[in-house]
């Protein structure tokens, strides 16, 4: 089955918590749940903030580190999920019911093995 990738994403600029964050997550509880118990969930993870990212470049003579995210962008990506699904509209149910979830954009794009 064809598999999907579903990013969040979040301003990093805002500080702000969600007053509602206990209501979030266990409604994000409740989708992964219904994930796995549908047969979607492959996998999902959540990161670590954007400036606490690291970017290596290397080339033959060596290699540098930089901190901070490789595209400098208010908006970073939070988390994801990796889904399966028949297909693309499949795939984008999940992910506006993810986006209802967790008030913020995710992305879909499917997954090339």
């Amino acid at each position: 089955m064809p598999q999907y990738h579903l990013a969040m994403y979040y301003d990093q600029e805002s500080d702000a918590v969600p007053d509602d964050l206990p209501q979030i997550m266990a409604e994000l509880e409740a989708l992964n749940a219904e994930m796995r118990d549908a047969g979607a969930w492959v996998m999902a993870a959540g990161f670590d903030p954007a400036p606490e990212a690291r970017v290596v470049r290397a080339d033959p003579h060596g290699a540098e580190t930089t901190v901070g995210a490789y595209l400098p962008s208010q908006e970073q990506q939070g988390g994801f999920w990796l889904i399966e699904a028949h297909s693309m509209g499949d795939a984008i149910v999940w992910a506006e019911r993810a986006s209802r979830v967790l008030r913020l954009a995710v992305e879909v794009r499917a997954v090339r093995t």
